[in-house]
């Protein structure tokens, strides 16, 4: 019993083995399966052993395209068809029929491996065996390609199917400016509310609101003056309801003990990200409406703080998330996300001012908090 488990296990988990033997092509229509296995062990040069008298079987008929496949998968696909299962001896191979214990019903009579151009064979495979419960599908071995096994009728409309479905995905170009502005200045050309509350709107919401009618021009007036500054420009493409992340900022290195019941401290580096992080998620509508998901963040460190195991760094973060529906090539403008610089400035009496220990008793320091703004405009683009 348990060897035919063994073999029942190979027809309905082909994948699973590890075949060195590739039949490179096989094509049989309503052909007897002991045609079809004489032709395997041609190609592959096994032996293919037929447990009882080949002649009953000559009524078992079956119809196979397969191309590049392993000779147990071929095997397996071929006779769990017709109620038959295989046993690998040494080189050979014994082909017998299923116990009358096992109770297997319904068999497809077409088996054919498809190929795919662009999507998964994952999750084709899900959303075929949803709309044709009577067949059978497996991922093969490469992911661009799936076995079927089911009923003629059915693989003509999977086959329809697949060409609608079959299609590559849109590209979108996520073109980004990051600017940083003076809070006053934002809240002045209405991206923001000035009390720090994160504000997402689009071009098309200017004109609505009575906005600055070009913000696009209105912030690069401010660039061209000095008042405002561009942090950076990032360009990035990405599949259609595919995330896309823009990062620009520095990886801050800690130390962390490991192991402290050794005598000898161990120590390993970890990493925090701080500086300006965007992430976007473009999904394609009717009419290239672009419905886009995005959250911007604003971090950085705001302290070192002291510990038994050492200095670690205390990021302060500022983010938020929405969703907007652009069309094509409108610009989303995200404000309020604001971050504050200490600036020092310290007088010196020329001579007294720099000398040691006392220096101090001669010197004036300012400590000044400076407020910006960092504003994202976000335009995604069909490609």
């Amino acid at each position: 019993m348990k060897r035919w488990l063994i073999g029942l296990m190979l027809i309905f988990l082909p994948f699973a083995a590890t075949a060195e033997v590739i039949i490179p092509r096989i094509d049989f229509e309503n052909a007897s399966i002991v045609d079809i296995v004489a032709a395997l062990g041609k190609s592959s040069g096994c032996s293919l052993i037929f447990a009882g008298d080949p002649a009953a079987l000559q009524g078992k008929r079956a119809t196979i395209h397969l191309k590049d496949v392993p000779l147990e998968e071929a095997l397996g696909t071929i006779l769990s068809t017709n109620g038959l299962c295989f046993e690998k001896q040494g080189e050979a191979y014994l082909i017998s029929s299923l116990p009358q214990d096992i109770n297997i019903s319904g068999y497809p009579q077409t088996v054919e491996r498809l190929t795919l151009k662009y999507l998964p064979a994952v999750r084709v495979v899900e959303l075929l065996t949803k709309i044709f419960p009577g067949a059978v599908f497996h991922e093969g071995e490469r992911s661009a390609a799936l076995l079927f096994r089911g009923k003629g009728s059915d693989l003509k409309e999977v086959r329809a199917l697949l060409a609608k479905i079959d299609l590559p995905l849109p590209q979108i170009l996520i073109e980004s400016k990051i600017v940083e502005l003076s809070q006053s200045d934002s809240t002045r050309l209405g991206i923001s509310y000035g009390n720090g509350t994160v504000r997402f709107m689009t071009t098309a919401d200017t004109k609505k609101t009575g906005l600055s009618e070009n913000i696009s021009s209105a912030i690069n007036a401010l660039v061209a003056e000095g008042r405002a500054s561009v942090l950076a420009a990032p360009r990035i493409a990405t599949l259609d309801n595919r995330e896309a992340v823009i990062n620009i900022g520095s990886r801050v290195p800690y130390a962390v003990p490991v192991g402290g019941a050794s005598a000898v401290s161990q120590w390993t580096v970890q990493y925090l990200d701080a500086g300006i992080k965007l992430k976007v998620l473009p999904q394609l509508g009717e009419k290239k409406g672009i419905t886009t998901w995005l959250q911007p963040e604003v971090s950085s460190i705001a302290e070192w703080r002291s510990t038994a195991a050492g200095d670690f760094p205390v990021i302060a973060a500022r983010n938020a998330a929405a969703t907007v529906r652009v069309k094509d090539g409108e610009t989303i403008v995200i404000g309020g996300l604001t971050s504050e610089i200490e600036r020092a400035n310290v007088t010196r009496l020329p001579v007294l001012g720099y000398l040691p220990i006392v220096g101090g008793l001669f010197q004036n320091k300012i400590v000044e908090k400076e407020k910006s703004e960092i504003v994202f405009m976000v335009t995604p683009r069909v490609i």
